[in-house]
C-alpha cells in the first residue's frame, strides 16, 4: 500500500527564501509621542529650574537665562542626534530590506546574508540584532543592527527572521552584560 502525497497539503515552507512566502514588514515608529512629550516637558521643567536659580542667587537673570538657553538648545541638538529615525524593514520572499529616513536603502539578496547575530541578557531576552553581508569573495560587511527598544514587535522579527534565512547562514547568540 502506497502512502498518500501530503506535499498538496502542506503549507508552504518559509524556512527556504526560494520558496515564495509573504512578504512582511516591520515598522518603527522612531521616537515615540510619549517620549516627545515627556522630554517636552522635561525641558520646560529644566528651564524654569535654572530661570529660579538664578533669579535666587542674585545673579542677573538675563545671563543666566541666556546660558540655560544655550544648554538647553545643545541638549535639544543631542537628543536628535541620538534619535532613532524611523525605518521600516521587509521581509521579501527574494530579499531582506532596510528602509530608513534619509539613508539610502539596504537590500540584502537571502543567498548573501551570511551571518546573523542576536545579543541576549543573561535571561535570555534578545535585545539586538545584527545581520551580515557577504562582500566579495571572502569578506564580511555588517549591514545592519536593530534593537529591541526600536522596534516593536521586535520578538515576532526575530522569529520571522529565523524562518527565512538560508540554512547554511550562521546564527550565532552571544550573551550580554554578564
Amino acid at each position: 500500500m502506497s502512502q498518500p502525497d501530503l506535499s498538496m497539503s502542506l503549507p508552504e515552507s518559509t524556512t527556504d527564501p526560494a520558496t515564495p512566502a509573504a512578504e512582511a514588514i516591520y515598522a518603527s515608529p522612531g521616537v515615540t509621542t510619549n517620549r516627545k512629550v515627556g522630554t517636552g516637558i522635561f525641558l520646560v521643567l529644566l528651564a524654569a529650574f535654572t530661570i529660579f536659580v538664578a533669579a535666587e542667587q542674585g545673579v542677573s537673570v538675563v545671563v543666566s537665562t541666556i546660558i540655560g538657553a544655550l544648554f538647553i538648545a545643545g541638549f535639544i541638538a543631542y537628543l536628535r542626534i541620538v534619535a532613532p529615525p524611523p525605518f521600516r524593514i521587509t521581509l521579501a520572499p527574494d530579499a531582506l530590506r532596510r528602509e530608513e529616513q534619509g539613508m539610502e536603502r539596504i537590500e540584502i539578496t537571502w543567498a548573501n546574508v551570511v551571518k546573523v547575530k542576536e545579543d541576549r541578557f543573561p535571561n535570555g531576552l534578545p535585545i539586538a540584532l545584527s545581520v551580515y553581508k557577504r562582500v566579495g569573495a571572502k569578506g564580511l560587511h555588517r549591514s545592519f543592527i536593530v534593537y529591541r527598544d526600536d522596534l516593536p514587535g521586535f520578538d515576532d522579527f526575530l522569529a520571522d527572521l529565523k524562518r527565512r534565512v538560508p540554512a547554511e547562514t550562521r546564527w550565532n547568540i552571544d550573551t550580554v552584560h554578564e
